[in-house]
């Protein structure tokens, strides 16, 4: 006896693959980092690929708004021994370190991430591959942060027990389950640590996660919504090594502010690799999933009389 109905697939076969339909289609951000190494970590566009019309030149594609006087701009010396006035940052063997030396440090791209092709997709995806970290606690890793207006993006402080900071990731009170502790300046954030656990949040709330997982590997999110609009919900997808492990929503808490990250926190250096923005494949409608499961039952009950 056939054992398949239409309610049955439209209840769970349709509804897991309109949730898992979202994937990345076209780049419009992406930095592998394949250039000489340097403490001025833009001093070429070499591994750079620009298609947000941003016309970005050498210099002038990231902003670091905290990192130790010493390795700034213009002179990209070697950073101090005091953390409390930020850590370096370098491009090294062609991948990026933050948090180099004492302290940490961050960057965010000089782009507001609110282009039509995201609107006209139905969102957005961001990868990052953080490849690891000296340290093993919860307290070091490294994230990247989303749904930021500049004016915020260029006031993220120390991501340690520091207000504001650019994620929620790396606080002494930011174990999984805990509230999100201090200011943080994005509407969302993802972190892989050095204890092995993928943790995600936003400015306040909880504090979601997995744990006992390596401390290094490629960290993405979908995010999937119709509007950038201040108040409307944004769904998300967190993927760890392209395999899903948790979904939610959060809303945007500014119009059109979007402007996105990265941050670091260790005693040595956080070293990163393969950043990048993409619009997501367009996702079908769930009508569209309904009549192509109906049409399957339909194959099936036909094979089934044959």
């Amino acid at each position: 006896m056939l054992k398949f109905t239409a309610a049955a697939l439209l209840s769970g076969a349709v509804l897991g693959v309109y949730c898992h339909q979202a994937t990345a289609e076209s780049v419009l951000f992406a930095d592998n980092f394949n250039r000489s190494d340097s403490r001025n970590i833009q001093a070429s566009m070499t591994g750079i690929t620009d298609n947000t019309g941003s016309s970005f030149t050498a210099g002038t594609v990231y902003s670091q708004p905290w990192i130790d006087p010493n390795n700034a701009s213009p002179t990209f010396g070697v950073q101090d021994s005091v953390a409390a006035n930020g850590g370096g940052a370098q491009v090294l063997s062609s991948q990026l370190q933050l948090a180099v030396g004492a302290g940490t440090s961050d960057l965010f791209v000089n782009h507001n991430f609110v282009d039509s092709p995201i609107l006209s997709s139905g969102g957005f995806s961001v990868s990052l591959n953080v490849l690891g970290e000296s340290q093993t606690g919860y307290q070091q890793g490294g994230a990247f942060a989303i749904g930021m207006s500049q004016a915020k993006a260029a006031t993220a402080g120390d991501a340690f027990n520091s207000a504001p900071s650019m994620t929620g990731a790396f606080n002494d009170a930011d174990t999984l389950g805990a509230n999100v502790y201090g200011t943080v300046l994005s509407d969302f954030w993802v972190a892989l640590r050095g204890n092995g656990s993928l943790a995600w949040g936003s400015s306040s709330g909880v504090i979601n996660g997995v744990s006992g997982l390596s401390k290094a590997g490629v960290i993405s999110a979908n995010f999937m919504f119709s509007s950038f609009a201040a108040g409307s919900t944004v769904n998300y997808e967190i993927l760890y090594n392209g395999t899903s492990e948790g979904a939610g929503s959060f809303t945007w808490s500014g119009t059109d502010e979007n402007y996105i990250g990265i941050d670091g926190r260790d005693s040595s250096a956080v070293t990163f690799d393969n950043f990048s923005v993409s619009t997501i494949a367009p996702v079908p409608e769930p009508t569209t999933l309904a009549l192509f499961a109906l049409g399957g039952v339909g194959l099936l009950i036909r094979r089934r009389k044959a």
